[in-house]
């Protein structure tokens, strides 16, 4: 069965409906398709629970991720041949800017499944910090897929999903937004209501580190204890629940592979609940290749905040706040803090990939 592509001589590139609207792909006229232009959303992990490395290089996951109000906007810009182009706050030289960048890999991968190829300019104005396990790859690419499903007038989400599970596994939720349990390598998704707005401090470290590379440490540190992976239950560190590091950090509590509790707090809209139950299988991991970043949890901690937690594989790390004030507070005591490269306040849950108005012409 053919994907459905609809053509549509005028697409409309203004503020739209959710991911997965009808639009147009160019339609042979002498100006050409319209600029198209998409934004999705970074996000946080609440909890993240990694199983064994398996057979086929991967591993099984429970996380809970969040969506969080820190942008990504892709424009999609025809042109002659295809080309990356980024602006914004973390518009990094380490970004790719070849077909290895998620936002064209996204183009490419569409345009091959629903045959329809529209050169374009990818045009993408980063506003989630680079490398910090935040999903500001996979959120570009949520932005690409929004923007050329548009373009070319597909409307087939069915085969958009697909397209963005092989982008990626954060790249579904991506799409989605908003609070979701994920399973499987953390694509298979179940939707979360959640209530109220949570408040986060992120700070975002001078070193860096790999997601491939944290996952092979976190592989050998399991394999010298004799450790296969998370229990079935357990406790989380606290933040309060003492004054080492590892009570900081939650470095050597066991994760619970059920994050019912983690839902249950969202489901309160208490911050107070949710710091008591955030956890990431990642820890250890980012610390022992960046040690560091003990110290910034630490100092975070020592600052007010209800909790530290390694955002994904790292190096950024989130501080949850009860409200709009103290994550100023917090904020403010970290942007002078060794090792912090830059400081961001958000909230979370933020939606889905959608459609936004091209950005002005300069």
């Amino acid at each position: 069965m053919s994907p459905d592509v609809s053509p549509n001589p005028n697409p409309d590139t203004g503020p739209g409906p959710p991911f997965g609207s009808a639009g147009g792909p160019f339609d042979g006229s002498v100006d050409g398709p319209a600029p198209v232009t998409a934004r999705a959303y970074g996000k946080i992990n609440a909890f993240l629970s990694v199983g064994p490395l398996e057979d086929d290089g991967y591993h099984s996951l429970v996380t809970v991720f969040q969506s969080l109000d820190l942008a990504e906007t892709v424009t999609l810009i025809p042109a002659a041949e295809h080309s990356v182009t980024l602006t914004g706050r973390y518009a990094d030289t380490t970004v790719p800017l070849d077909a290895s960048n998620l936002g064209l890999a996204a183009v490419l991968a569409l345009a091959e499944a629903t045959g329809v190829e529209v050169p374009v300019e990818v045009a993408i104005e980063k506003n989630v910090p680079v490398a910090g396990g935040m999903g500001g790859g996979s959120a570009d690419a949520a932005a690409a897929l929004v923007a050329y499903a548009h373009l070319v007038g597909c409307t087939d989400k069915e085969l958009i999903h697909s397209v963005a599970r092989e982008l990626g596994a954060d790249v579904p939720f991506a799409l989605r937004g908003g609070t979701a349990l994920g399973t499987g390598r953390g694509d298979e998704l179940t939707p979360v209501l959640g209530r109220g707005e949570f408040h986060w401090v992120l700070a975002t470290s001078t070193g860096r580190l790999s997601t491939p590379e944290v996952y092979r440490r976190l592989d050998e540190i399991r394999a010298a204890r004799g450790d296969a992976g998370p229990v079935t239950c357990g406790e989380h560190a606290g933040a309060g629940d003492g004054d080492r590091t590892g009570d900081v950090t939650g470095v050597g509590a066991h994760s619970a592979v059920d994050p019912a509790e983690v839902l249950r707090a969202l489901g309160t809209a208490d911050p107070e609940a949710l710091a008591g139950v955030l956890h990431n299988d990642m820890t250890e991991a980012a610390i022992d290749l960046l040690p560091g970043i003990a110290d910034i949890m630490e100092t975070g901690v020592r600052a007010g905040a209800l909790r530290a937690l390694v955002s994904g594989s790292g190096p950024t790390v989130g501080f949850l706040a009860r409200d709009h004030t103290h994550a100023l507070e917090i904020a403010v005591l970290l942007e002078a803090s060794r090792g912090v490269r830059q400081v961001v306040r958000t909230t979370g849950p933020a939606g889905g990939a959608h459609l936004v108005p091209p950005p002005a012409a300069a």
